[in-house]
């Protein structure tokens, strides 16, 4: 439970860094589409950007949950970096495609790749 609490509060917190220090980070198609469920009325850009990572966080850690018994199965400790690191690139991709959030820094995007990568790889150290 610790493990997962750590991971979940440490991917939100990556992914919000990411999100807000893009300097030229576009989510006007996300917030027009809120705008069409009437949603966007007490809506101020941090708690759509936390609701963007709470989204990429969550498809993340279902996906390490989903192929968790291929990884402990045919992985080496090696290879649990590049499964981390596609993990989190499919996550991170699938979401801003779908949320159409543009304009985000692709330094800051590999920067957080190669984080989180390496957080969730260390953080299986960690009792459960």
């Amino acid at each position: 439970m610790l493990k997962t609490n750590v991971r979940i509060i440490s991917l939100i917190f990556f992914n919000y860094l990411l999100i807000t220090s893009s300097n030229d980070i576009d989510i006007d198609q996300f917030f027009k589409d809120l705008n069409y469920f009437n949603i966007t009325n007490d809506l101020n850009l941090d708690v759509i950007y936390l609701v963007i990572s709470l989204l990429v966080t969550f498809l993340t850690m279902s996906l390490i949950t989903f192929f968790k018994p291929f990884a402990e199965i045919y992985l080496i400790y090696y290879l649990k970096i590049s499964y981390y690191f596609l993990i989190n690139l499919v996550s991170l991709s699938t979401v801003y495609i779908v949320l159409r959030v543009y304009g985000y820094s692709r330094f800051y995007l590999l920067l957080y790749l190669f984080v989180s990568t390496l957080f969730l790889t260390f953080s299986e150290k960690l009792r459960k």
